[in-house]
């Protein structure tokens, strides 16, 4: 199994976080379901088909950059019978991020897909919203994939031994709806490492936790 690696930034980036309720919160890094978003843009298949399309498929990121997060005032618009409430919600935006984004499958599938994406995209891919088009995009390149138990990108609390921190290093931790294990709660890590008590794949180099879709039952875009 390889993994193709894809270099994608934004301007703006929103990946909602999960079980939130009068605030919009975002993850630092898209989860597995936004990454296959992505691909599926580029490669033009429909939103609806991408977890018969990628069955096969791991999907991970990680956060090259981001200048910062800022908190912006969302209105929602909600109808209840002929009144129309207007409540201001605050929303956490992520301001000019770059991420690696990593697909993964069987080796003799890579250089098809590679050519499918060189020939253009189908869909300009998005940053959690549809409105958050990328600045820039390009092939990283592609990498071996092994089993690691250090990962620079995520993975369920319940399977974090320590964190491996760098200069810069931040930790996150939010809630996800996934089925991997009985914590809801994730690690998210930039500019360091996760130490795993176990091995999970991931790209050799850039060591990126990659996950089937099936393991997150909600896409993070809704």
């Amino acid at each position: 199994m390889k993994a193709l690696l894809i270099r994608i930034s934004f301007s703006e980036a929103f990946f909602k976080v999960h079980y939130t309720r009068g605030f919009r919160q975002t993850y630092p890094i898209p989860l597995p379901t936004s990454v296959a978003g992505m691909f599926g843009a580029i490669l033009g298949i429909e939103r609806e088909n991408l977890k018969k399309e990628f069955e096969n498929n791991l999907f991970g990121a990680k956060l090259v950059k981001y200048e910062s997060i800022i908190n912006e005032s969302t209105t929602l618009y909600q109808y209840k019978t002929a009144k129309v409430e207007r409540p201001v919600t605050p929303t956490t935006i992520l301001v000019n991020p770059t991420f690696l984004i990593a697909m993964a499958c069987k080796e003799e599938k890579i250089e098809t897909i590679v050519n499918k994406i060189r020939c253009g995209a189908k869909f300009l891919p998005y940053g959690g919203q549809n409105d958050f088009f990328p600045v820039d995009w390009r092939i990283e390149g592609i990498e071996e994939v092994e089993e690691s138990d250090e990962i620079s990108n995520y993975a369920p609390r319940d399977w974090v031994n320590n964190t491996i921190l760098e200069n810069g290093s931040e930790v996150h931790i939010f809630p996800v709806r996934h089925t991997l294990s009985d914590d809801i709660n994730f690690y998210f890590i930039v500019n360091g490492k996760l130490k795993l008590k176990k091995k999970i794949l991931a790209t050799k180099i850039e060591k990126i936790g990659l996950y089937n879709l099936q393991s997150f039952p909600v896409d993070t875009n809704e």
